[in-house]
Parts: structure tokens; C-alpha cells; sequence
């Protein structure tokens, strides 16, 4: 359960993304200098899939000091179906700056090809930047995604993630809050069906005094799919004062479905607070009869809960046109409502 592997053939096409919102950062097709600054900064994959990104032309997005940007700025990777890319982008956000970025990659349903997707971040001190990556690929895709984050004081990183599609989808995300009352907050929404599998490793690294980490999951499984969740909070010595708390909350409708959940809290510190807790289980009886006593029927029942479980997520997107993607998505997985 600690490992996952997967294989790829070399020589990824670099892939640019359409942009929209750019307007209120400094948007560069070439952030290589930033990204190689970067490269003690370790995000969730490993170091097995570094390879991937070897020749990779990262975009680069910066939020100048002191500047709020307001409107989202959309990175959509739209892949032909056979499509083999490579996808990265850099980040930083500047003192006293706040940024979202969002990240779209996409398909035609029934499209297979497979993406390499990296993002590196730097919140410098009293900055906040939120990444989103939501991914609605083809049937056939396979995605490798990796996020690394790195906080200097009073910095907030917020990572979210909206995984739906593809065939194997594999998350890492790192963060390192490494300075005094830097915070790391995580949530990711997914549905997995069919033979669909989907593996999460989440590393958060806590140096800095009274730093915060929250991480949180929800998601539904059916069918035969498979799903490996990782989170590990570590608490290094030194980070006293520091909290961290990871929850997830998994809803099982079929038998066969395969579930692994490995929460772990590390600590080399005596004035901390961690908590981990899982919810997993199937819709329970006075649920169903509640449902069906209203004349819904069992199916009907499931995608409600399902797509409910992505939907608290899907609210925290913020930009009209991504979420009507995303709803349009839920649809065609789970009906109208």
C-alpha cells in the first residue's frame, strides 16, 4: 500500500495551456529560472516520476507584492484523444499577495492518452494562494499529478482537487511549512467507477512554530474501482504550537470496490496537536427508507449522495464557466437533478 507503480514511455510533448484572467499577474510561457529555484522543493509523487518533467517548459504566474488578485486565473488543458504531454506551471506569490489559480485538463469522454502534471508554488510572508486542478479526462487517460508547495511566515497554501475522470489518476501533493504560523490546507472530491484507479499520497511537512495543516477527502466509489489515500502529517522538532488534522469520509456502493486509507501523524515535537478520522461505509438503512418513503429509488439515492460529496468541493471553484464544465461532467456520471 506505500507504493504505486506506474509506467510511461519517455519523450512527453510539452503542452501550453489557454489562459484567461492573466491580467492581474506577471504570466510568463517560460518560468524555468523560478521552477529550477524550486527544486528543493518535493511535492507527493516521488522521486520515481522526476523523470516525467526532465524537459518540461513551465508556465510561470506571479502575484506581484501586495497585490489581491480577485479573478481566478484558468490554465485549461484541453488533449485530442492519444494525446502524451507534459503539463507545469511555477507560482509564486509575492508579500502580502493573494492568488487563485486553476488548473483544467480535459478530453472528449471517450478519448486515452496519458499527462504529466506538475505545479510548484512559493507563498512568501502573509501571501495566500489557492490551486485548484480539476480533471475531467477520457476514459482511456492516465494522469500523473504532483503539487509541491513551500511556505515562508504566515503564508497560506490551499490545494484542491476534483478528480472524475481518466482510468488511473495518481495525486501527490507536498507542502513544507517551514516558517512560523504557515498553514497547508487540502480537500479533494472524487468519484471512482468501473476499473477506474485512483492513488493519493499526501506529505505535509511542519518545522515552523504553531504551523496549521488541515486535510480533508470525500469521495464515492462503485463498481470494481480502486482507491489508495496516504495523508501524513509530520511534526518536526521545533514546531511547537503547532495543529494538523486530516479527515476523510468515504461512501462505498458496491462489494467489490478495493479501499486502502493509511492516515499517518508523525511527531518529533511534545507541544503539538494532531487528529486523524475516517467515515467509511455504505448508505445506511434509515437513509434508504428516508429516500424511497419519498418515492426516490435506490440509483437515484446513490448519485444524490454521490455527487453531493463532489459538489462541496466543486462550490470552492469560483469561476462560472470551470464549473459549468464540472457540472455538466456530474451530469452525464450521475443525471440531472
Amino acid at each position: 500500500m506505500n507504493k504505486a507503480e506506474v509506467s510511461f514511455e519517455s519523450g512527453l510533448e510539452n503542452f501550453l495551456p489557454e489562459v484567461r484572467g492573466e491580467s492581474g499577474v506577471e504570466y510568463t510561457q517560460n518560468g524555468t529560472l523560478l521552477w529550477d529555484s524550486l527544486a528543493e522543493t518535493k511535492g507527493g509523487v516521488g522521486s520515481g516520476a522526476d523523470s516525467l518533467f526532465d524537459d518540461a517548459l513551465p508556465v510561470g504566474i506571479i502575484a506581484k507584492k501586495g497585490s489581491k488578485v480577485l479573478a481566478p486565473v484558468v490554465l485549461n488543458y484541453s488533449f485530442a484523444d492519444g494525446s502524451r504531454g507534459v503539463t507545469t506551471q511555477v507560482i509564486k506569490a509575492e508579500e502580502d499577495s493573494e492568488v487563485t489559480v486553476i488548473i483544467l485538463s480535459s478530453s472528449q469522454k471517450s478519448g486515452g492518452g496519458f499527462q504529466a502534471l506538475k505545479t510548484k508554488i512559493v507563498a512568501k510572508a502573509n501571501s495566500k494562494v489557492h490551486v485548484i486542478k480539476v480533471q475531467l479526462l477520457g476514459d482511456g487517460f492516465v494522469q500523473v499529478c504532483d503539487t509541491a508547495s513551500c511556505c515562508d511566515e504566515s503564508a497560506e497554501v490551499e490545494v484542491t482537487h476534483i478528480v472524475l475522470g481518466g482510468a488511473k489518476t495518481y495525486v501527490g501533493v507536498g507542502s513544507n511549512l517551514k516558517e512560523y504560523k504557515s498553514s497547508f490546507k487540502s480537500d479533494l472530491a472524487y468519484y471512482t467507477r468501473g476499473n477506474q484507479e485512483l492513488d493519493l499520497n499526501y506529505i505535509v511537512l511542519q518545522y515552523g512554530k504553531k504551523t496549521d495543516c488541515v486535510m480533508n477527502v470525500y469521495g464515492t466509489m462503485n463498481d470494481q474501482s480502486k482507491k489508495t489515500y496516504r495523508g501524513t502529517i509530520d511534526f518536526k522538532n521545533g514546531c511547537a504550537g503547532s495543529t494538523g488534522n486530516e479527515q476523510e469520509e468515504t461512501l462505498l456502493l458496491s462489494p467489490k470496490v478495493v479501499n486502502n486509507s493509511i492516515p499517518v501523524i508523525l511527531c518529533d515535537e511534545e507541544d503539538v496537536s494532531g487528529e486523524h478520522g475516517a467515515s467509511i461505509g455504505r448508505l445506511s438503512e434509515d437513509m434508504l427508507f428516508y429516500m424511497e418513503s419519498r418515492g426516490i429509488s435506490l440509483e437515484v439515492a446513490e448519485n444524490l449522495m454521490a455527487r453531493a460529496k463532489v459538489q462541496r468541493v466543486v462550490n470552492k471553484i469560483g469561476d462560472e464557466k470551470v464549473c459549468g464544465q464540472v457540472e455538466a461532467f456530474m451530469d452525464d456520471l450521475f443525471g440531472k437533478i
